[in-house]
């Protein structure tokens, strides 16, 4: 725990380091509003001083309220002045903090956010960087006040009486261990209920994204086991926590609260013995009460750190985790084959495929078919490395991909996946992809060339209508033009498709292959798909079986010498003759 905490405060320190010089003065301002909170405690002795000493004037009543006054309207300022630039500075830090970590993301390899739930992802991005905003924003310029404060009180007291000064400090000293000795014991129990939210966050979001299917069942949210199961496991930990803490909180807010109990009758004890005079009492009274205040507030920071430590630790986990190497030098190619020579791959333990080779010649088409999870995906996958292989080769124009540098290996690469992510954006923008360079005239083109045109133009606002999450409704034959559309935009030499006309019907399915003629024109295409009718006419059929090639040719070449593609034709001509018949 203690090097998790370590390491939780060394990422706060760089996470703030952006905003350095504003948090600083943040803090200064924060500190001199602690000093002139004071201020109205010290007056309000000097008064009562000076009415138990007989030498009281009307005149220093009106001075020490001025006094006392200005010292209020002084710290409203520089408090209020403070908290502005803390919070500008912890926003900033907050955004570089998000984009930082979205950076991230987009380098870490696929098999990360294979074995890494969204929920989990959700909650570091979201909850974890929110607290991080919040306690830079607060806590840590406060930490100016409640560590130097408390010393500068506590220094004053010591030198009036030592034992009493201490006795102001050492219950809010108990408390804070005795704190300390129940995150230590409890550690487990903490970090079972970060990994409880986590999973919650991760359900909660499959729940969402499953509400068509639970609608369509007629089933209600309790029936949604996994919901259910994970809700009640949630709950039932944070409940049984609290409950077990329910004494602990009981003897911490007692001592939090106990140092002013002990010095009313301790000072009023050794007021009467003359050990102190009742003027120094009434100080103690006074600034011991802002002492403990002070007190609290430096316990709340250790237990705040204790309370983020998780979710520090699990965003410095992320920016630490291996990026996809990026040592390639070449940026450029002569030409676009693509070549797999005795390539192996699996994720983890699991082996996806065996030993495969192969060569697709620049401007023909490759078609990969057969079972599912016989690792056709994979290989579409492997090409822009968003995984790397630790076995054979794979090149383009001849050039192994990894002595390709990743941005332009990227560029080279376009896909058209079965399921499309639109972005919560206007058609335009998720077409051209952000890219300026694109132009509105240029983007309508492009739509006119993926057959999107007509459909767009019935769009409530045609290329400005918000699409996505949320947004105007796409059919997914629609959506899959979109898609051929990005890829056309992108203009890429190597294009991709994994089932690209899966959600074709009768109208979309001539306009998806229309467009696709547009797309494919002189480009290196590999072709995933079950739909053998749509890969018919390639220059090469693979076909592949529990991660092996076990059929390489053209379709005829197939269909009379490989069983396992005759198969799947004959199959294939059935299901298109199927239909529902009646008895």
């Amino acid at each position: 725990m203690r090097k998790q905490k370590h390491h939780a405060i060394l990422l706060l320190l760089q996470a703030a380091e952006p905003a350095k010089i504003r948090l600083i003065i943040s803090g200064i301002l924060i500190f001199a509003g602690s000093l002139c909170s004071i201020i109205p405690y010290y007056t309000a002795y000097l008064i009562i001083r000076s009415i138990i000493n007989k030498s009281f004037d009307i005149d220093d009543l009106f001075l020490f309220g001025v006094y006392a006054g200005t010292a209020v309207i002084l710290q409203l300022i520089l408090s209020g002045t403070a908290m502005i630039q803390s919070h500008k500075a912890a926003y900033k830090i907050l955004f570089e903090l998000r984009v930082k970590l979205a950076k991230k993301l987009t380098k870490i390899p696929l098999g990360y956010f294979e074995n890494t739930s969204s929920g989990f992802l959700k909650k570091v991005m979201m909850g974890d960087i929110e607290a991080i905003e919040e306690f830079i924003a607060h806590n840590l310029v406060d930490l100016f006040s409640v560590f130097f404060i408390p010393l500068l009180i506590f220094g004053w007291l010591a030198t009036i009486h030592l034992p009493l000064a201490l006795l102001c400090i050492v219950p809010v000293f108990a408390g804070f261990l005795l704190q300390r000795i129940r995150m230590h014991v409890e550690r487990d129990v903490f970090h079972k209920f970060f990994k409880l939210k986590a999973k919650m966050n991760t359900t909660i979001i499959e729940f969402i994204k499953g509400m068509p299917v639970i609608k369509a069942f007629n089933q209600s949210v309790f029936s949604f086991k996994k919901y259910k199961e994970e809700a009640e496991a949630y709950s039932g930990h944070w409940i049984e926590m609290n409950r077990k803490a329910g004494g602990f909180f009981a003897i911490y807010a007692l001592l939090m609260d106990l140092s002013i109990v002990l010095v009313l009758p301790v000072g009023g004890w050794l007021f009467l013995k003359e050990s102190l005079s009742l003027s120094e009492f009434l100080l103690f009274m006074f600034l011991g009460l802002s002492l403990t205040r002070y007190m609290k507030l430096l316990v709340g920071f250790g237990s705040n750190i204790t309370q983020i430590s998780q979710g520090a630790k699990a965003l410095n986990d992320i920016l630490n985790t291996n990026e996809m190497p990026d040592g390639g030098k070449i940026t450029h190619l002569n030409n676009y084959d693509i070549e797999f020579e005795n390539v192996s791959f699996g994720y983890g333990e699991k082996t996806i495929l065996k030993n495969i080779s192969f060569k697709s010649l620049q401007g023909s088409i490759t078609a990969l078919t057969g079972n599912s999870g016989a690792g056709k995906t994979t290989i579409g996958r492997l090409i822009p490395r968003f995984w790397d292989i630790k076995h054979g080769e794979i090149k383009i124009g001849g050039v192994n991909i990894k002595n390709i540098r990743n941005d332009v290996l990227m560029r080279q690469v376009s896909f058209v996946f079965q399921d499309i992510f639109l972005f919560n954006d206007t058609v335009l923008e998720n077409i051209r992809m952000g890219d300026p360079a694109i132009s509105r005239e240029k983007t309508i083109e492009i739509a006119k060339k993926a057959q999107c045109h007509d459909f767009i133009m019935n769009l409530p606002e045609d290329y400005d209508t918000r699409i996505g999450a949320g947004s105007t409704f796409l059919s997914g034959g629609e959506k899959q033009r979109i898609a051929i559309a990005r890829a056309i935009a992108k203009n890429s030499p190597v294009i991709i498709l994994d089932e690209a006309t899966s959600y074709a019907d009768t109208e979309n399915e001539e306009k998806i292959q229309t467009a696709l003629s547009v797309l494919l024109k002189d480009k290196t295409v590999l072709i995933i798909a079950h739909r053998l009718s749509t890969i018919k006419n390639s220059q090469q059929i693979l076909v592949f079986d529990d991660g092996e090639i076990t059929g390489k040719g053209t379709h005829s070449e197939l269909y009379t010498a490989n069983k396992t593609y005759r198969n799947m034709w004959d199959m294939h001509i059935d299901a298109a003759e199927w239909g529902i018949k009646r008895n």
